[in-house]
């Protein structure tokens, strides 16, 4: 039950992702277009080592993240052609019920391969879901870090237009600057709400289902501690497998709340980097706008999982530790 129950719990939280990714289309679609439009894409030249810092960390996550999932797969693909080599009795790569004999051929063969083929399309493709959500994070504090510098350099390197009178000129420049210094900062504000309305869809598109994600992960890490423990024959192959498979469902918490995390971080240095522009010698017009935005991050984003545990790094670990709680509780009842 216990072998079983990790794979039917990994599977379930799976086929539900997609389910929402299928019944949430239209949202999806939204979220793609802002990352799309003209205000999130308008800065890619001028900050691009900003921009490349973000993309390379997006694909490391990915690669880290796959490269667990991968191993657990290979492993327990592995597995069949030990036994084979060893002299074993032959083992299916999961263990599971099936109304024939599976150690006689051809069946064994059949469903060793139906296995593995289905477990490994199964990894790839929650791995990118998930990569996917998280992706959409990192656009956020991505575009969190871009207004971050448009508002602390707002007062810097203005285009100016020659004014068309030249007696009127010292007189005209101030003026002309000073509305293309708050011209600048409508764009910082028109800005911060998109981000903003960015980060509600993700959360209202993927709350739930991250906690989900998160309840079942923190279960199927003590079952897969508790799996190892009563193991009597220790197999390399199964034990490599088990072991890169808890891994993989730790990282794929840490990927969310790492996430969560940063984006919270992000939104805190949007709110000091309000002061950081010379407001002081703006106009009256220019300070009101920026109060307007002060207010606005007052309240940084969060991103929570349900709407009942904030994604950060404090959460993580409070779910590890909850994770070894229960396994500590298995244990300790299967030894009395």
């Amino acid at each position: 039950m216990v072998a079983v129950a990790t794979m039917l719990m990994t599977n379930s939280a799976h086929a539900l992702k997609f389910i929402i990714l299928v019944a949430r289309e239209k949202r999806l679609r939204r979220l793609l277009d802002i990352t799309r439009c003209e205000m999130f894409n308008r800065d890619n030249l001028k900050y691009e080592k900003i921009i490349d810092s973000y993309a390379w960390k997006g694909i490391f996550h990915h690669v880290a993240y796959q490269s667990f999932g991968t191993v657990a797969v290979l492993c327990w693909g592995f597995a069949p052609v030990a036994n084979l080599v060893s002299g074993r009795s032959r083992r299916l790569p999961m263990e599971g019920w099936y109304p024939l004999n599976v150690t006689a051929s051809p069946a064994y063969e059949v469903i060793s391969m139906h296995q593995g083929l289905s477990v490994f399309i199964a990894c790839f493709h929650n791995v990118a879901i998930d990569t996917f959500v998280t992706g959409l994070l990192t656009v956020a504090c991505c575009q969190l870090k871009l207004l971050q510098w448009n508002l602390t350099l707002v007062h810097d390197d203005e285009e100016q237009e020659p004014p068309s009178s030249n007696v009127n000129k010292l007189l005209v420049a101030p003026r002309v600057r000073r509305q293309i210094i708050y011209n600048k900062f409508k764009k910082c504000l028109e800005h911060s709400n998109i981000i903003y309305k960015f980060t509600r869809n993700i959360q209202s598109t993927f709350g739930t289902v991250i906690f989900i994600q998160l309840f079942v992960n923190c279960i199927i890490i003590c079952l897969i501690a508790f799996h190892i423990s009563q193991m009597k024959i220790y197999i390399p192959s199964v034990l490599i497998g088990m072991l890169t498979y808890m891994c993989c469902m730790t990282y794929q918490i840490f990927i969310y709340c790492w996430h969560g995390n940063e984006l919270h971080l992000h939104a805190m240095d949007l709110a000091l980097a309000n002061y950081s522009c010379n407001w002081f010698e703006s106009t009256n017009e220019f300070k009101r706008a920026l109060q307007i935005m002060m207010i606005r991050t007052q309240r940084p984003l969060r991103l929570s999982a349900g709407n009942i545990m904030v994604l950060n790094l404090n959460t993580f670990m409070g779910i590890i530790r909850t994770s070894y709680s229960i396994f500590t509780v298995l244990q300790s009842s299967t030894n009395n």
